[in-house]
């Protein structure tokens, strides 16, 4: 007669062995039999177990415990979720292989390959390891870190350590547990996983719950071959170590392992690919392919395609591909670099140019005295009053950057009562500006200056790192504006011919800078009736005939004085589309010159009907438009003409509506009605 029990399995639990919810003979996802547990920790139970879809092979099952407090149980499954997931996408031969994972109601669990070998904890307890033995296990070791650190996501183990480290029969050497690995991305979740590390092996920041990332690895490796070494465990005075002992130990490896065990970040070891060379075991140098068969090998030659072709390394900086040739190259300068790309992208302005935040990574800290100003004093000659809230004419000055890299820039202008100096950049006035300038690179900065009346000086203070050199700087504040490329005291005073005289005034007119120097100039009732109309806020339209009539009070015969009417008449009934109209307007001369007109059409459907005519003194001109709008035109469309009076120019848009042709209107127009 059968049991009771019959069938089920008996649970066998070793002495002091946490209850992972499942015991030896059980069978996991219909695969795995589970065997005798062979180690556990925190958080899993590692049981031996036999795949029966690979006849019988063994692997390792690991599972989550189940006798943890509600919290620490959630956080022990999704680590091991998290370990399988990580697993299931990485191929190494120092890696162990996934071959199942689940979360069922068994709790979670996941299957890989059970790794034969030593534990390289027991080596380190047993006695201090033959150098050449270490150096060979380290090159492994970095190499595996040089894969992990250059995914796609570059993947932090974070518990680097000889419990962890397992040497097989053939010599190489295998992580077996990625419990505590987390990934770096450019947008880091909001609650990252926090891994403290294992005291002794875990570097300062990792300890502290700061941010951590690849060189963490590179700390506890180094730790791991200290402890391989000397025989001390590091776990009994965290961050302590005896180099005097490490070096009587290895002296040809000390000085590489010293480099990695910097308790300060950025002195420490930046790569794996770095402390391998450091150790005497570099890697080969690989080369970074970029377009037009241009390649990359060292730092010298990012700095001259960073001179010479600069275009070239943006799609590398966008892919990724310079981040991961970074990080397996074995020279230092340019492992630390990959970290200077990603502090200087995560403060770049978010539209800043890849090759701009390249720039300001290699550019020093510390600058450099070879940035030269051109001129070497700065003349800025006649510059406005401080009173009319204007500034002078651009003077132009050239910053060169006379070094073979990058360097960082900052030209600040010291403030001073009796003159306001300042630096075109961004498109405004700035009392400061900033950038980096590529090796043998140049940049132009223009600028501007106001005063109280008389002669002016002062100096610029250019700066890269902790280098400065002050730049000296003169002027003469006197009554004045600056129109266009001329200085003038009076309105009188302009060049009436210059092409750039309107649009400079109506700038002018716009900032408030022409009343106040009308007004200073003995213009009151012009300056007061240029207020009063721009009060209103009149269009651009509007504002030019404001400068017109500015003008026309010093140069009537050039100027004229206008006024245009029935230009809302004229567009007050819609068109047809694929029909002919005309619109009408008509400009009224006020003064008692006479002035050649002439009207143009820049849309491809409007046509002026007299292109030139002479609008006699106190005269009016009727300006005449015939329209055709497409078949396939429909709605609100601008109409942007040009009427040129004299010397001055009157931009016009003028609003007309389109509608699609009726059935009738269409009959209409094929009978030729």
């Amino acid at each position: 007669m059968a049991s009771a029990h019959e069938g089920h399995t008996t649970r066998l639990t070793l002495p002091g062995q946490p209850d992972s919810g499942v015991g030896a003979g059980e069978l996991l996802g219909g695969r795995f039999r589970l065997g005798q547990a062979v180690g556990w920790g925190g958080q899993a139970v590692v049981f031996e177990a036999s795949d029966t879809r690979r006849g019988g092979a063994t692997v390792a099952v690991k599972v989550a415990r189940r006798d943890l407090p509600a919290g620490e149980r959630a956080e022990a499954e999704e680590v091991l979720r998290w370990e399988g997931r990580l697993l299931r996408r990485l191929r190494h031969p120092a890696l162990p292989r996934l071959y199942g994972a689940a979360d069922a109601t068994t709790g979670a669990w996941l299957a890989r390959d059970m790794v034969p070998g030593t534990p390289l904890l027991a080596l380190a307890r047993q006695s201090p390891q033959d150098p050449r033995q270490v150096l060979a296990w380290a090159a492994q070791l970095c190499d595996l870190l040089t894969y992990l650190h250059t995914r796609p996501t570059p993947v932090v183990c974070g518990d680097i350590k000889p419990a962890n480290l397992v040497l097989r029969p053939d010599g190489g050497v295998s992580l077996i547990d990625l419990g505590a690995t987390t990934t770096l991305t450019r947008r880091p979740p909001r609650k990252p996983r926090p891994r403290h590390g294992t005291p002794g092996y875990a570097p300062p920041e990792q300890l502290a719950a700061r941010s951590y990332d690849e060189r963490s690895d590179v700390f506890s490796l180094a730790v791991t071959c200290y402890e391989l070494l000397t025989g001390l465990d590091p776990a009994l005075a965290p961050l302590q170590f005896d180099l005097a002992r490490l070096d009587r130990a290895a002296p040809r490896l000390a000085p590489g392992l010293r480099s990695a065990l910097e308790l300060d970040l950025e002195r420490r070891c930046p790569t794996a690919a770095a402390l391998r060379s450091r150790l005497g075991s570099p890697a080969p140098a690989p080369p970074l392919g970029l377009s037009l068969g241009v390649s990359l090998t060292d730092m010298r030659g990012l700095n001259t395609v960073m001179q010479r072709h600069p275009q070239l390394i943006e799609p590398v900086i966008a892919d990724g591909a310079l981040e991961e040739w970074l990080a397996r190259h074995p020279d230092a300068t340019l492992g630390k670099l990959r970290y200077d790309l990603r502090d200087a992208r995560r403060e770049a302005p978010p539209r800043a140019r890849p090759l701009d935040t390249l720039l300001t990574a290699m550019a020093p800290p510390e600058g450099s005295p070879l940035l030269r100003v051109s001129p070497a004093q700065l003349d800025l000659g006649d510059i406005p009053l401080k009173s009319w809230r204007v500034w002078g004419r651009p003077v132009a000055m050239i910053i060169h950057n006379s070094a073979l890299s990058p360097l960082r820039w900052e030209l600040e202008i010291p403030a001073q009562p009796d003159a306001e100096l300042r630096v075109i950049f961004d498109g405004r006035p700035q009392r400061r500006a900033a950038g980096v300038l590529a090796g043998g690179a140049k940049i132009g900065l223009e600028l501007v200056a106001q005063g109280v009346a008389g002669p002016r000086q002062g100096v610029i203070m250019l700066r890269s790192g902790g280098h400065s050199a002050a730049i000296p700087w003169r002027a003469t504040a006197r009554a004045g504006l600056p129109v266009g490329g001329q200085y003038a005291a009076r309105l009188e005073d302009l060049d009436m011919l210059r092409r750039d005289l309107v649009p400079s005034l109506e700038a002018l007119l716009s900032q408030g800078s022409l009343a106040r120097w009308l007004r200073a100039t003995g213009r009151r009732p012009l300056a007061s009736e240029l207020e009063r109309a721009m009060a209103q806020k009149p269009d651009e339209l509007g504002r030019r005939l404001l400068i017109g009539r500015a003008l026309h009070t010093v140069a009537p015969e050039r100027f004229p004085l206008l006024r245009l009417r029935g230009i809302d008449q004229a567009t007050a009934r819609p068109l047809v589309a694929g029909q002919f109209a005309h619109l009408i307007f008509e400009v009224e001369n006020l003064g008692s010159y006479s002035y050649v007109a002439a009207l143009t059409s820049h849309c491809p459907w409007v046509r002026a009907a007299t292109h030139t005519n002479l609008l006699s003194s106190l005269g009016v001109l009727r300006a005449t438009l015939q329209l055709a709008p497409p078949d396939s035109l429909q709605g609100q469309q601008p109409v942007p003409l040009t009427l040129s009076v004299g010397g001055l120019e009157l931009p016009l848009v003028i609003p007309v509506s389109v509608e699609r042709q009726r059935w009738w209107q269409r009959l209409g127009r094929l009978f030729g009605g």
